[in-house]
Parts: C-alpha cells; structure tokens; sequence
C-alpha cells in the first residue's frame, strides 16, 4: 500500500512537470512567435484604449528644420483633427490630449516656413512628433533669365542696361530661366507664371518652359497686360542652394511679332487648412484666398525693332 501511494505520488508528480514543460514551451513560443507578429502586438497595446491606463495622450510637437544647420521653427502654430474630423483644434503642445487610438492629423505653421502636415495614432503614454520644416524666405528662389545672346537681361520692365533683342517675324525664341536657391532654405514647389506684352495673344501660339507641366493661372494672380498671353508652370522645389535651369520656348505664329515688357511671377506652394477645415496644397484656398508662403517676381523687356 504504500509503495502504490509513492508510485501514484511520483506519477503525479510527472504529470505535473510535464504539464509544466508544455506551458513554459506554449509560453517561450507565444512570447518568440514572428518579428511581425510581436510588433503587431505591441503596436496594438500601445494605441488600444483597453490595454492603456490613461484613456487620453498628451501631445507634444519638437518643431525642428527639415536642412541641418537651419534655424528651426520657433513656436510654430499647431491645428489638429482627429479621426477624420475637421482641423479646428487649436494644439498647446504638451498640453493637448486626445484619445489613445484617435488618428490625429495635424498642421503646423510658422512664418517663413513651408506649412506641413503630419499624421500619426494617438500611442498610450502621448505622442511627442518630430515635425520637421523647411526654411522659406521671401527671396527663395533666386531668378535670372539670359536672353538668345547668352546674357542676362536687366530686371526691368521698362527695359534696362541688357534687354532681349528685338524678334523677327514667325521667330521661335528661346530663351534660359535660372532658379537658385538658397543654403539650408528650400524653395518650395512653385507656380511660375509667364506674361508676354499686352495684345500679343494672337502673335503666339505657344510658351514652354522645359518639359514642364503647364497649369491653370491662379485666381490669386493679376495679370497685367491686357490681351497678353501667359501661362503657369508647375516647377519642382529647389532645395540648398540648388541651381536649376529651363529653356524658355516663346513660338511666334508665321507673321507674329513681339515687343515691350514682360512679367513673370514666383508663388511657392504649401499645405494650408481650407475653407471646408480639410488641409490641402497649393497656392490659395477653394475661394481663391492666398495661402502661398512666399511670392516674388523677375520682370524683362523686349526691345522693338
């Protein structure tokens, strides 16, 4: 009888460091299972609501320069939405919550900077983002423009010291425009208008700058010839002190010719809040208000025979 107690104890007591090895093996397993599936977990401990102690996250924006060595943005405006909503919140950063697991959406602008916005989960603990501009100032880019003699033309509508020559009849004139940007500063996509001489829209049949893409004229542009012809070009932002060319292609109709001043204008693009409180990108808002950060203009005159 009490050899059967010992033999029934020992078994029981196998049993049980059996039982114990499987849930130790389930457990080293469950806690190893894939890299993916590990982060999966922890991404969704960290955003779910259930599993976080706090029901709200605080949010903190470390506002810094996009080009090492800027100056970065120094008490930036914050404006947020959450969850698809509207971007009416004004953000105190480090003061602000929202809900753990809300998608937040946020804008963030300064002056001489180029608005950007961020998007991110609400983690347990709050959200300190890194939100990351680009410097902008008024005279970014740089613009000068050599005429068909390999000189660059004065900066004047009226004509000064180095004009384009005059046109000959049906002639195709091209010409080279140059942006230049500046160290630590990006310019910004922009919108580059070019505006020929007033009554000169039936002498021309087309302006190419490159291969650039053309584009509606903004509202937010007046133009300044009247019966001119102009055009808008998407141009890619310049970025330090990058310095990009474009030929400019005026073609003339069979017998067209043109003279007198010709405008040009620089309006750089950023992502601002709308009108409907949704962020967009561009140059002005859906009733035609400017939202561009920066504008600036490089005015030529062709000479008359």
């Amino acid at each position: 009888m009490q050899m059967k107690n010992k033999r029934g104890s020992a078994l029981v007591i196998t049993l049980v460091v059996l039982l114990a090895a499987v849930l130790i093996g389930g457990g080293i397993w469950i806690a190893l299972g894939t890299e993916g599936e590990s982060q999966s977990v922890t991404q969704q401990q960290l955003t779910s609501p259930i599993a976080c102690s706090d029901s709200t996250g605080i949010l903190t924006i470390n506002a810094i320069s996009a080009i090492p060595g800027a100056a970065a943005p120094s008490s930036p405006t914050i404006t947020a939405g959450a969850d698809g909503g509207v971007i009416a919140t004004s953000v105190t950063s480090g003061t602000t919550t929202f809900p753990i697991g809300a998608e937040v959406e946020v804008l963030v602008s300064k002056s001489d900077y180029l608005d950007k916005s961020f998007t991110f989960t609400m983690p347990c603990g709050g959200k300190t983002l890194d939100a990351a501009l680009y410097y902008s100032t008024s005279d970014n880019p740089a613009i000068r423009i050599k005429n068909d003699d390999d000189s660059y033309v004065t900066d004047a509508v009226a004509g000064g010291a180095t004009n384009q020559t005059n046109l000959a009849a049906g002639e195709t004139l091209v010409m080279e425009v140059e942006f230049t940007g500046t160290s630590t500063e990006a310019s910004g996509d922009g919108i580059y208008i070019v505006e020929l001489p007033a009554s000169t829209a039936a002498n021309v049949t087309k302006i190419e700058l490159g291969n650039l893409k053309a584009v509606a004229i903004s509202t937010v542009h007046t133009l300044q010839n009247a019966g001119s012809k102009s055009v808008a070009f998407e141009v890619p932002s310049i970025v330090g002190s990058e310095r990009v060319t474009y030929p400019l292609t005026i073609t003339l109709t069979a017998t067209g010719d043109i003279s007198g001043g010709v405008y040009t204008d620089w309006y750089a693009k950023q992502e601002f809040i709308d009108d409907d409180k949704t962020i967009q990108y561009g140059v002005e808002d859906s009733d035609g208000t400017a939202k561009y950060e920066n504008t600036l203009d490089f005015d030529f005159y062709i000479d008359a025979a």
